[in-house]
């Protein structure tokens, strides 16, 4: 069985992992993990592109706009946060 790499991305791995995506879409890590010969699982996959590489990722700091909304949130609902998330997606 193959070494599994482990430790930081390079940037070389992440250009890989954003092609092996947008060939194949971003459901089957597993698969692109294997196909890709990327050596990494397809759960590093994965996580890998929901936390830096999706394109509708937002960097950088939150607006002022977004922290009252989050504050105001938490106090209505506290830490539950999937009754949040279904409130802002009713109310888009």
């Amino acid at each position: 069985m193959e070494e599994m790499r482990k430790g930081p991305w390079t940037e070389q791995e992440d250009v890989h992992l954003v092609l092996y995506v947008n060939l194949y879409g971003d459901r089957r890590w597993d698969f692109i993990a294997k196909v890709s010969g990327l050596k990494r699982t397809g759960k590093s996959c994965r996580l890998r592109w929901v936390n830096y590489l999706h394109p509708g990722l937002k960097h950088g700091k939150m607006s002022s706009y977004e922290e009252r909304r989050v504050l105001e949130l938490h106090n209505k609902w506290g830490n539950r946060v999937q009754t949040i998330l279904a409130y802002e997606l009713v109310n888009l």
